[in-house]
């Protein structure tokens, strides 16, 4: 499942990804982000979910995977 989080403000980024995470439990998750900061969160946010979770620069964009 993707998410596009690009150009929108925290919370709703993590919130938007929470969502995902309690819908769809063990699901793979692609999150988009344009923000440092809110890919800090999304990787605490899976974190402290117990997901591993991998960051990859896409020029100005992450991609945050949630396995």
């Amino acid at each position: 499942m993707e998410i596009d989080v690009r150009g929108l403000s925290c919370p709703e980024p993590v919130l938007m990804v929470m969502d995902a995470m309690d819908e769809n439990p063990g699901a793979q998750l692609i999150v988009l982000s344009d923000a440092a900061h809110t890919r800090d969160n999304i990787v605490k946010l899976a974190q402290t979910e117990g997901r591993p979770v991998t960051v990859t620069e896409k020029g100005r964009n992450y991609q945050i995977q949630i396995d």
